[in-house]
Formats: structure tokens, C-alpha cells, sequence
């Protein structure tokens, strides 16, 4: 059984060896596959993307772990989605990362504390609860056995502007838009500077100009050829931008 980890934990710690310490000593069978560790800290919208973009890839039935949880320790609530009967499982704390993939489904709210790893810490339920649970679901646990049904999951607010949703590694800006949304002619005006041409491949762009591009994620990025829009527009996550010629179906 597949079961993958994201968390803005980093590498630096030992955090990430301690859930794949649990997970192992409950399953050791358990294939554990990292997504990411570097979700920035605290950062439940990048987490989101993380998790929306890699986990399509994975097959049916595969556990996805994610943990960036600024409020350990809360009232917030530890949950479980399943998409369909057969599909796969989330596990992460119910503040909105799920977001992206919750159409359809069934959520439980995680209970079942005979499933997790006692002494519970206030500060670290990715080694205490979700780790030992997420251990538990790939030997056979029921689903249903992990406590009982939500329906009321905490959504993100999604933007419904043209917006920067992230910068990747090497600058590039994701934004919010489809191919679709970009109809002949269009324009985008970013920061002072306008974007015109919509390319298949990095190599089409000339030498330092700023382009967009249908990203792996199946939305518009802008970028530069080898060097960071990111930089050269002065821009970050969460800024806005204008597209003329857009149906951006608001």
C-alpha cells in the first residue's frame, strides 16, 4: 500500500523520520513516497496545490498524509476523505487544504484514538495521529472505523480574479487561469508590463521575453526562458493582474 507525505516540516528535523518511524513499526509493508516537505511553514493554500497537482498521479486506493497544520493542538478537527468507495484517502487536519479536491466523496472527523500513537502530543499529530492512521488504513482498517461522518469540511476561499496562486523553484508565476480563459488577442498586464503571446514550449520565447505557458498543472504560467518572472515582474503569491479578452466566467 502507497502512502504519501507532505508537510512544511522541512528536512532539517527529525519530524519526517519520526512519522515514517510510526507508519513503519504499524505497516511494514507501507510503501512511503515523499510529495514535499518544503510546503512553506504555516502555508495552507501552497499545501493545497501541492497536494491537488501530485496526488492525481498516484493510483486508486493510495493514502495521501498531508500535514501543515498551524492549528495543532486546536479544536480543530483531525479528517478523513475518501472520494469514492474504492478511491483514495486524505488525511490532514480540516482547515481548508482538501480544498482543492473535495468534490465528491465522504469525510469522517478522526476519533477512533485506539488507532493513534499514545502519549498524543498537543504539538505533533502528524507522528501521532495521522501517521499511525493513515498506517492503520493501509493494513485494512475500515474506513468507517475512524469516527464519524462530516459534512461540513472548511473550504478555502478560492479567487475568482486573475491572481498569482504560486512561484515555483525556478520563478515561474501560477496563476489561476485556464488555456480557455485566453482568447485570441488577449493581453495580460502584470506589474507594468504586458504579455501577449502564449507559447508551447519555454524555447519558443525570445531571449528575456516574458510569456505564458500552459504549466504541468494544466493552468497558465508566466515566465521567462531560464531566468525568473518572478524576479523580473516583482511579483509574489496573491497578486492580482489584469487579462483583456479573457472570458474569465466570473
Amino acid at each position: 500500500m502507497i502512502i504519501t507525505l507532505t508537510t512544511d516540516f522541512g528536512l532539517t528535523d527529525p519530524f519526517v523520520g519520526a512519522m515514517k518511524g510510526v507508519i513503519l513499526g504499524i505497516s511494514p509493508s507501507a510503501q512511503i513516497i515523499d510529495i514535499s516537505h518544503q510546503v512553506p511553514s504555516f502555508d495552507i493554500v501552497e499545501a493545497s496545490i501541492f497536494v491537488q497537482d501530485a496526488c492525481r498521479y498516484f493510483p486508486a486506493g493510495t493514502i495521501h498524509v498531508i500535514v501543515v497544520d498551524p492549528g495543532v493542538g486546536s479544536a480543530r478537527r483531525p479528517i478523513a476523505l475518501r472520494l469514492n468507495e474504492a478511491g483514495s484517502v486524505f488525511l490532514a487536519p480540516d482547515n481548508g487544504v482538501l480544498s482543492r479536491i473535495f468534490s465528491s466523496g465522504s469525510a469522517r472527523h478522526i476519533t477512533n484514538d485506539s488507532l493513534f500513537h499514545h502519549p498524543v502530543s498537543q504539538t505533533f499529530h502528524g507522528r501521532d495521529i495521522f501517521a499511525p492512521v493513515a498506517a492503520h488504513l493501509s493494513k485494512g482498517e475500515p474506513f468507517e472505523f475512524l469516527g464519524p461522518v462530516v459534512e461540513d469540511l472548511i473550504q478555502l476561499e478560492l479567487p475568482r480574479r486573475p491572481v498569482i496562486l504560486r512561484v515555483d523553484k525556478f520563478g515561474n508565476l501560477m496563476t489561476n487561469l485556464l488555456p480557455a480563459q485566453l482568447a485570441a488577442g488577449f493581453v495580460i498586464r502584470a506589474n507594468g508590463t504586458e504579455i501577449r503571446r502564449l507559447l508551447s514550449s519555454y524555447s519558443e520565447a525570445e531571449p528575456g521575453e516574458i510569456f505564458a505557458i500552459e504549466g504541468s498543472s494544466g493552468l497558465i504560467e508566466l515566465c521567462i526562458n531560464q531566468n525568473s518572472a518572478a524576479e523580473r515582474l516583482n511579483l509574489r503569491r496573491g497578486a492580482e493582474f489584469e487579462v483583456e479578452t479573457a472570458s474569465l466566467n466570473q
